[in-house]
């Protein structure tokens, strides 16, 4: 059995490592972490020594969520380098050895109840493992983010049970619980952020799907009987009102159906069998999608140019993206049961908008 990593750099190293590759990932630097010497090994060591303290956690998740409900689905995934250099630009002031969720784990359940009741085996000091020593709990379904979101996240500390564990002592890791239905919201803010190119994951992006998704936040929980988005209508019909001139704005249901359509069909054709950009063009008005793919950047630039200006002539309802192959393949394996989180999100988006 291979050897878990463990921590080589001190957080000192760790974090000048960190600020020093800030500067030239923020220009928009496109390169390998092999390629760029000493400060991303030290980078990835850090990134990859939470796999021990990751795994200890999810087990120990999934125990606690099948006391709960049977069917709950846990899964687990560590920070990819690009997502932990991405969030340092976002956030200046943060330090890498500081960041708690380099290392995250999730629990589905099927609803907020069940939810509640998971959060409660983490909450008392009694309930806890001894490699379990929550540091912050944040309950964005009391208090849902202006963004939307709802959900549970649980940060620990890793304590060694066993003397050979200890190095990895103080590692944090994220947990999240969420309902089925946040769950959903959550996978379709991934999907516009891929496919939009947008920062709607992290709360920028227009303004008109910024507020769509505050919206959709509100009537989710609504359905689900707990506080509502800050700054969203508290009147219901006038939330389902605007919900729905946005949902019509900018043809969320179109979009998402197609995105979805383009997802199954990739891999398959071969036009996109050796692609590193697809282009995908939605067609509103007849309802149809089309996938191309390139291996060369410009040329899909390129093509997506002339796409925009023939439809701007044409007066053509005309939607084109341009999709980098590696994000969609991030896509499905952060959300592996994509497809299904996404139709229950426009499920409820018919069930919030039904007269």
């Amino acid at each position: 059995m291979a050897e878990w990593i463990r921590r080589e750099y001190g957080k000192g190293e760790i974090d000048r490592a960190a600020a020093e590759l800030v500067p030239w990932w923020a220009n928009g630097a496109e390169f390998a972490p092999g390629e760029i010497g000493e400060r991303a090994v030290i980078i990835q060591n850090w990134r990859t020594s939470h796999a021990m303290p990751l795994l200890t956690f999810r087990m120990s998740l999934g125990q606690r969520a099948r006391r709960v409900e049977q069917k709950a689905i846990v899964a687990q995934r560590l920070k990819r380098f690009s997502s932990v250099m991405n969030k340092l630009v976002r956030e200046p002031h943060m330090k890498l050895s500081q960041m708690q969720d380099l290392g995250g784990c999730r629990a589905i359940l099927s609803n907020v109840a069940a939810v509640d009741r998971l959060y409660g085996l983490y909450r008392g000091p009694n309930n806890l493992f001894e490699t379990e020593g929550v540091m912050k709990c944040y309950d964005y379904i009391r208090t849902p983010k202006s963004d939307g979101y709802r959900g549970v996240h649980v940060v620990g500390r890793y304590s060694a049970q066993i003397q050979k564990n200890e190095p990895w002592n103080g590692h944090r890791i994220e947990i999240q619980l969420r309902s089925r239905l946040q769950h959903a919201f959550a996978t379709t803010v991934e999907t516009v952020t891929t496919f939009t190119r947008l920062p709607l994951k992290f709360g920028a992006g227009p303004e008109e799907w910024r507020r769509f998704f505050s919206l959709m936040g509100s009537a989710l929980a609504a359905r689900e009987g707990t506080a509502l988005v800050a700054g969203t209508p508290t009147n219901h019909t006038e939330l389902i009102r605007e919900l729905r001139e946005l949902t019509k704005a900018l043809k969320v249901r179109q979009r998402l159906r197609a995105w979805t359509v383009a997802l199954k069909v990739f891999p398959r054709r071969g036009n996109t069998a050796d692609a590193t950009w697809l282009l995908l063009v939605l067609d509103v008005s007849a309802n149809t999608i089309n996938v191309t793919g390139y291996a060369d950047r410009k040329k899909a630039s390129e093509a997506i140019a002339a796409i925009e200006q023939s439809a701007r002539v044409g007066k053509l309802e005309l939607d084109a993206v341009l999709v980098w192959v590696r994000s969609i393949k991030d896509l499905r394996r952060a959300y592996p049961n994509y497809y299904a989180d996404t139709r229950e999100f426009i499920e409820a988006l018919d069930t919030a908008l039904k007269p």
